[in-house]
């Protein structure tokens, strides 16, 4: 969550206290208005239980991000509204939409893509955004999966929209008595758009392509090509070509304009006379990343000869079908929609590249084949979900994962190494760490062979070994020359974030250790068990805190673990004490498992969530595994109460219902594990936690190649006002531990919980019940 830096800057000092915490049901603070799908909508279905608004508003000092556009799952194409330019995107607090634009990334902190931009107006043509630009009212706004429609007030344009996987459908109905106008500002973009062109192309289509620079101040670019179809002749069109913010005559019957430099406006319009009654206007839209016949290629395959409904329907179904994958029941209403509405945001990314003849762009800029029946997938938000997205995306996705898994590998065979945070094609080296690695090694030994196992493997262990080599637009583990030699990241070499770095790759060390065990690489796994314990190099036996330290070994004086940065990515001492997933048990141990429970309520000890530099902050990534450590150390009861209190208090039903960005489905997906009563801290031990469900039932479909097909989840009567386990049963036998393995669920069974409103401190306390760690191993 890149964006977060400045606003860690915030924090404040409070004095720690004792907690009480009522324990009450889920309850919504406010709701919004969401739409179904119409008349012809699946009114049963989970997609009616779906708002896409949740995540759109402000969020606790930071907006959110997310877009409530129409998106088919992991798709290509993100059509939605923008209410601001060169941004994220859509915010729910704006009030005037500049258009719609084809491409968007859900919830990350930086602005991003936002190509192919249409808007409709009526009257004169106008190029300028001020005079395009609507307000518009949310009484007049609807959204669902895969639909999204509001009323453009300045020209009372009804705009609706829908998608495939790489094609956007846009239904303008205009008012009578007005000259009906499409207009194309192709320069528009949410990022940094440094070249584009539009061309005319007969009496109803326009082609081209936009170039826009990666996120996050990443200097590299790529390409989207786009083919607009109208669904009738236009009655005239032309182009303009001049400089944002300054009167652009459009030259009529232009066929076509260049953007060769960044700061240029280039764009095209069609228009229709005005009629006595009100018309509509009706344009697919395919793009690719890789060439324009690709762009072509897709529409012609899943848009042509579609109406508008039929797309809204297919779209409709594919996600009824996606979500159908679990299924809640008597829950709350408010609880059931946010369970949807976050499994929804956990199924929009990594998205598809490829094209529908599996074509696709490589790292090397070069176009390649996906296997047939494969698809080729990017915008891996790594640093964020490694830690429960993918967890959940290998449960209730797993061929999709192996197609992840294998899109990781080409990305190393293809352009040299493995990002942390590959957007498109291009490697932003965001973060820290090596995510990938985790989310692969995970994936295999969840049971998902089908992937390149041997390619990945190389790269993955180069990236954990070697520093990357320079002059390349990857980056590799920071500080790797000192990790080989050190075997820690010290401060006064690295300046961003020295501790978190170590703890982040140990981590992905850990995670190859058991892979390296799974796949018989004995010496492999030996080398990469010792480098899983390098993260103790920085833990100061004398304060027990991760703590930075300089090459000479010496620790980086006058450290207050309240304070933001110094040696810590978006965080501080106090949220990183909390990070060695991988070997929780031996952190118990050396901080001593009273201080460690001490500490760790203290933890949680806040009035209200907030920015605060010595409590949990439920807003990003840094710890959301704390909840559940009370698992490691002999209290289980209190991870099951502090899991209810962060769902209660940063999950409402409400444009504000995400804590923070999203992060591509990683916040989302920690609450629909949580909800359904597991998470894990470590994915790639196998291990999942268990805290108490929120629904009495959840069965989770399960596919091949997983064994089983279905796992059950239920609970007592009242599970929402019954948060504390009094007992648990795994098909049928009495389960002591206060944690289960992947197998045990991708094996299909029955998890039964007895719930109760006060802790029982007997089930799940006992060390032997703890969930395993690495250093509990012998390589």
């Amino acid at each position: 969550m890149p964006v977060h830096c400045s606003v860690l800057g915030l924090f404040r000092v409070r004095s720690i206290g004792i907690l009480t915490l009522a324990l009450t049901p889920l309850i919504a603070v406010g709701t919004v208005a969401y739409a179904s799908a119409g008349n012809d909508a699946q009114a049963d279905g989970p997609a009616q239980k779906v708002n896409p608004f949740v995540g759109t508003g402000k969020g606790p000092g930071d907006s959110e991000n997310l877009f409530p556009g129409a998106v088919m799952p992991f798709g290509m194409a993100q059509f939605s509204p923008d209410t601001e330019d060169h941004g994220l995107g859509y915010h729910y607090y704006q009030d005037t939409i500049k258009g719609f634009s084809m491409t968007h990334m859900s919830g990350v902190g930086c602005s991003n893509e936002g190509e192919v931009f249409v808007t409709a107006t009526t009257g004169p043509v106008s190029t300028q955004e001020a005079n395009f630009e609507s307000p518009y009212s949310h009484d007049q706004e609807k959204a669902a999966p895969g639909y999204y429609q509001v009323r453009l007030l300045r020209q009372d344009v009804n705009a609706e929209l829908t998608a495939t996987d790489r094609t956007g459908m846009v239904r303008f109905t205009f008012p009578a008595g007005k000259a009906a106008n499409v207009l194309v500002p192709i320069s528009h973009t949410l990022n940094h758009t440094t070249g584009a062109e539009i061309r005319v192309v007969g009496d109803r289509e326009m082609e081209g392509f936009v170039e826009n620079e990666a996120f996050c101040g990443v200097k590299q670019t790529y390409k989207i090509y786009f083919v607009i179809r109208f669904d009738r002749s236009v009655g005239s069109s032309g182009t303009w070509n001049g400089v944002p913010d300054h009167a652009v005559a459009p030259e009529e019957s232009g066929r076509s304009a260049t953007q060769t430099a960044p700061g240029r406006w280039i764009g095209a319009y069609a228009s229709w006379p005005a009629s006595n009654q009100q018309q509509t206007v009706t344009a697919q839209i395919g793009i690719s990343y890789v060439d324009l016949a690709g762009a072509r290629n897709n529409l012609k395959t899943e848009a042509e000869g579609k109406s508008f409904e039929q797309i809204r329907a297919s779209a409709e179904s594919a996600w009824n079908k996606a979500l159908s994958v679990i299924e809640v029941s008597g829950g709350s209403e408010t609880n059931t929609r946010v369970f949807y509405t976050g499994l929804y945001h956990s199924l929009l990314m990594p998205s598809v590249l490829s094209d529908v003849d599996g074509r696709y762009i490589g790292f090397d800029n070069v176009i390649h084949q996906v296997k047939a029946g494969h698809l080729l997938y990017g915008n891996f938000s790594g640093w964020d979900i490694y830690r429960s997205q993918m967890p959940l995306l290998a449960l209730i996705e797993p061929k999709r994962v192996e197609d992840m898994a294998e899109s990781v590998a080409l990305m190393y065979r293809q352009g040299g190494w493995i990002d942390r945070w590959p957007q498109i094609n291009a490697y932003t080296n965001i973060m820290a760490g090596s995510p990938l690695s985790v989310i692969v090694s995970t994936a295999w030994l969840d049971g998902l062979h089908d992937f390149d196992i041997d390619t990945a493997w190389k790269g993955m262990w180069l990236d954990a070994t070697q520093p990357a080599p320079e002059g390349k637009p990857y980056q590799g583990q920071i500080g790797m020359q000192w990790i080989n030699t050190l075997h820690y990241v010290p401060n006064d070499k690295v300046e961003y974030g020295s501790v978190s770095q170590i703890q982040e790759d140990a981590i992905a060390y850990a995670s190859l250790y058991r892979l390296a065990k799974a796949l018989g690489k004995t010496d492999d796994a030996k080398t990469m068990y010792d480098r899983a314990l390098y993260y103790r190099n920085v833990f100061n036996p004398e304060n027990l805190y991760f703590q930075p330290r300089n090459a000479d070994g010496s620790w980086v004086p006058n450290f207050d673990p309240v304070q933001n940065g110094k040696g810590f990515i978006e965080g501080s001492g106090w949220h990183y004490q909390w990070f060695a997933p991988a070997d929780m048990a031996w952190l118990v141990k050396a901080m001593g498992q009273d201080l460690f429970n001490q500490r760790l309520t203290a933890f949680f000890d806040y009035k209200t969530p907030g920015w605060y530099g010595q409590y949990y902050n439920p807003y990003n990534e840094t710890d959301l595994q704390a909840p559940f450590e009370f698992n490691f150390s002999g209290q289980p009861w209190e991870t099951q109460r502090v899991v209810r209190r962060v769902l209660k208090e940063n999950y409402p039903d409400t444009p504000d219902g995400i804590p923070g960005n999203d992060d591509c489905g990683e916040m989302s997906s920690w609450a629909v594990m949580s909800m359904m009563g597991f998470y894990s801290v470590d994915p790639a031990s196998l291990a999942y936690e268990l805290t108490s469900p929120v629904f009495p039932k959840v069965v989770i479909h399960l596919q091949a190649p997983y064994k089983g097909k279905i796992f059950t989840i239920e609970t007592s009567p009242n599970p929402e006002s019954t948060p504390y386990i009094q007992g648990v049963r795994l098909n049928g036998a009495a389960h002591a531990k206060n944690w289960i393995t992947f197998q045990n669920m991708s094996d299909g069974g029955r998890l039964q919980f007895v719930l109760g409103t006060e802790p029982d401190k007997s089930w799940g306390a006992a060390p032997q019940d703890a969930p395993p760690s690495v250093s509990e191993e012998q390589p």
